[in-house]
């Protein structure tokens, strides 16, 4: 363990030599150490949610319950210094007798309770444990007994996913179903909450058009769902916002049941990712959503080749800024080939994963291996996460609640994304904010992700604010942004910023062009920032520069977190 009192220049040694350890080394090296224990802990008053740090997974499937080796996982989860894990419960598919007879239980699990045995376990060992959910399609005899809860497409036949059918976010299977679920769940096994990565329903580019669909629309806005997707008209652009409010119902109700049964610090905590197009795709307003959480659980497995290591700690500084920086984000970590064509049971390379997981913890990340099947014959997957997961044990202290430096903010919004990006978010919306972090991290210019909607809150921390592409702002943003410059911080914004509203339709000429004595087409394009704005920006680039030499060299006197 580094001791507290170290400077950061040596910690930063020390980590630069754990790193090339962590390349090498056996991970049946690392025992057992009782620290570890987040339920047994009655030192730590924090919430348990505070506390589990380390997390790991084993995704069941139908084939697992006949050859579940309990003994040797509990010792996997001691060996790795595992806090929490995620073990799979019901919804698609239940791993324990369900009282319900339409709860489709795995092929051959008979009368066991093998998620209940796994609860058992990890209670024992001191774990904490998220029962995961998998709520969004069922099986064909549940199809013919409830053909009112499914999703429809205009013409009336009921959407299909991997064969199974898909369930209606609006329909009683999210409002009594699954909540009925969660409490027969609660009552046998006592988790401490629930994690679910497929909770949202039907994405946006499918419309669904069953009745609960057409009556709860309808008793909302008085109009009928569109037929069809098209950003200009303001019907579609209200089940736009009718679909992101149902889905913060869906997560407010499910956690009022997981309080009601399992008590205040019994979670329904669902998953999120970190590419905001793809939230946006599913109507998971990550804004509000982490307004309502005490912890986050990402599903953010894996490198792409189009973002790179460094997208990882870009995602935990992102969600951080939105949770804020004292609470816990675990995120999935496959242990598995996750790319172009994935194999799931095979190995993924050491380098890759810890490369991808070191940058997360750099961002505020907390580590969750995530392995396929309790037996795989690939047994490199069982040695890659232990020293990663120790080497996070006995340096949380520098890799947990701290507080960012950067000067630095690049403002980002679903809103913008949603309404300037429409049918193409990750072309219009998501490039050219990635543009600019790609720029600022090569550049190795520290920045933070600002939300458009928290500018005001953020900004006095910050002295520059960029504007990537942010076309469709709100009247109180482009306020937030102004205030931001009249108190003396510089901007640099590019591409349509300011040239429309929250629902994209245009002004005359872009709401911010004044600041920038410029009353063209666009606020900047890339000439124009070149020469208009390059002032701007180099005296804080290096004003950042100073900055983080002055952090990385100088001795602190009290103890200081990375």
């Amino acid at each position: 363990m580094s001791s507290p009192h170290e400077t950061r220049r040596v910690f930063l040694k020390k980590s630069a030599a754990a790193t090339t350890f962590l390349a090498v080394a056996d991970f049946a090296t690392f025992a057992t150490d009782p620290a570890v224990s987040v339920k047994t802990n009655s030192s730590d008053s924090r919430p348990w949610y505070r506390r589990a740090l380390r997390w790991g997974q084993v995704n069941i499937n139908e084939r697992d319950p006949q050859r579940y080796d309990i003994p040797w996982w509990r010792e996997y989860w001691k060996r790795t210094g595992t806090q929490g894990v995620v073990i799979n419960a019901g919804g698609i598919v239940a791993y324990y007798p369900s009282k319900f007879p339409l709860h489709y239980r795995a092929a051959g699990l008979g009368d066991r309770d093998l998620y209940g045995e796994l609860a058992q376990a990890a209670h024992k060992d001191g774990l904490a444990v998220f029962a995961r959910m998998d709520s969004n399609r069922v099986h064909e005899d549940f199809f013919h007994a409830h053909p009112d809860w499914m999703a429809r497409d205009a013409s009336g036949e009921p959407y299909r996913d991997t064969g199974l059918y898909v369930t209606c976010v609006n329909s009683p299977y999210y409002d009594d179903y699954i909540p009925s679920v969660l409490r027969e769940i609660i009552e046998r096994s006592h988790p401490e909450g629930f994690a679910d990565n497929n909770w949202n329903g039907l994405d946006q580019r499918s419309i669904c058009f069953c009745e609960n669909c057409q009556r709860k629309f309808h008793d909302k806005t008085g109009q009928s769902i569109p037929r069809a997707r098209n950003w200009d008209d303001p019907v579609f652009r209200q089940w736009i916002q009718w679909n992101y409010e149902r889905r913060l119902e869906v997560w407010d109700l499910f956690n009022r049941v997981t309080h009601e049964v399992g008590g205040p610090d019994c979670l329904w905590a669902g998953m999120i990712g970190g590419v905001v197009s793809a939230q946006c795709q599913r109507f998971r307003d990550c804004r509000a959503l982490c307004e309502r959480g005490e912890i986050m659980m990402l599903d953010e497995q894996v490198r792409v080749n189009e973002t790179g290591f460094q997208h990882n700690g870009e995602v935990g500084k992102l969600i951080h800024g939105l949770l804020g920086w004292d609470k816990v984000v675990p995120e999935s970590m496959a242990q598995y080939q996750g790319g172009r064509p994935n194999f799931r049971l095979t190995a993924k390379p050491e380098p890759e994963v810890r490369l991808w997981m070191l940058d997360g913890f750099a961002g505020g990340i907390q580590p969750w291996w995530h392995i396929l099947g309790a037996y795989g014959m690939d047994r490199r997957l069982y040695k890659t996460a232990g020293p990663l997961l120790r080497w996070h044990a006995e340096n949380q202290e520098y890799l947990v609640n701290r507080r960012p430096i950067a000067t630095v903010g690049v403002v980002w919004s679903q809103q913008n994304q949603d309404y300037h990006g429409r049918d193409n978010p990750e072309e219009i919306g998501e490039h050219p904010r990635r543009g600019w972090v790609n720029a600022l991290t090569r550049a190795r210019i520290p920045y933070l992700p600002v939300h458009a909607d928290n500018i005001t809150r953020d900004a006095d921390k910050l002295s520059v604010l960029i504007l990537p592409d942010l076309a469709a702002m709100s009247a109180s943003q482009i306020e937030a942004v102004k205030k931001f410059v009249a108190r003396g911080g510089s901007l640099i914004a590019t591409g349509d910023t300011s040239r429309c509203n929250e629902w994209r339709a245009r002004h005359q000429r872009a709401t911010l062009a004044a600041r920038f004595r410029r009353h063209s087409g666009t606020v900047a394009n890339a000439a124009q920032l070149s020469a208009t704005h390059a002032a701007i920006a180099r005296p804080h680039c290096r004003a950042a520069r100073r900055q983080r030499a002055a952090c990385n060299w100088r001795t602190p006197s009290r103890p200081e977190k990375l």
